[in-house]
């Protein structure tokens, strides 16, 4: 009978230090929890606070300028392609007439 007796107390003793254990981790998981909750609010709160409106205002001027550089660029491009191309299509009549 005592057999059966220490076997209950040490299984007891067991669960009392399982549980304790998971308190602890509980605990440790919970401080985490916050601690990444607080690092979180901070970023959130920096990138809000990094650029201000005169620096949004020069980015959207300086993107605008760009966007239409591209845009002269391109006009450029086609257009230097169809004089190629127009080129290109003389040069084939020639060898055609020249055939002739």
């Amino acid at each position: 009978m005592s057999d059966g007796l220490e076997k209950r107390i040490e299984a007891l003793e067991k669960g009392a230090q399982f549980d304790a254990n998971q308190n602890a981790i509980r605990q440790r998981e919970q401080e985490m929890l916050t601690t990444l909750r607080e690092i979180r609010e901070s970023m959130a709160n920096a990138s809000v606070n990094t650029a201000s409106s005169s620096e949004v205002d020069n980015l959207k001027e300086e993107n605008a300028k760009l966007k239409a550089a591209i845009t002269k660029q391109e006009y450029r491009i086609r257009h230097l392609i169809s004089g190629y191309e127009k080129l290109l299509d003389e040069k084939k009549i020639e060898e055609v007439v020249q055939e002739v």
